[in-house]
């Protein structure tokens, strides 16, 4: 669950809890216990009173760091009619031609071109 309160305050930034409640699905007393707990930690500001979230500045700057890192780039060919599974995502190739997947692991986001073989 940490990991998806981190994701969502990164994409916006500042958001109140009761937004981040409301986009995690999350009962708002269960949040507010895990954002303390995030806060003692130091990975999150949490003001109760305005009710806004942030990241730490600590973390802001090591995601900004982290992206700077060449990202893990493969390519797959992917044969027609046949299916691939990467990491747990099952993708399938339905057409009449051979594809090429150009795959791009980022810190905050996973990126597939899908390419015809030339």
């Amino acid at each position: 669950m940490m990991a998806e309160i981190l994701y969502a305050i990164e994409e916006e930034e500042t958001l109140s809890a009761k937004e981040l409640a409301k986009k995690l699905d999350v009962p708002m007393d269960q949040l507010e216990r895990i954002l303390t707990d995030m806060m003692k930690k130091s990975v999150v500001e949490y003001n109760r009173q305005t009710g806004k979230v942030r990241l730490s500045r600590w973390i802001a700057r090591l995601g900004k760091e982290l992206e700077n890192i060449r990202p893990a780039t493969g390519t797959i060919i992917l044969p027609r009619n046949q299916e691939i599974k990467l990491q747990d995502i099952m993708v399938g190739n339905f057409t009449n031609t051979d594809i090429e997947l150009i795959v791009r692991l980022r810190t905050n986001r996973k990126e597939i071109a899908i390419c015809t073989v030339s």
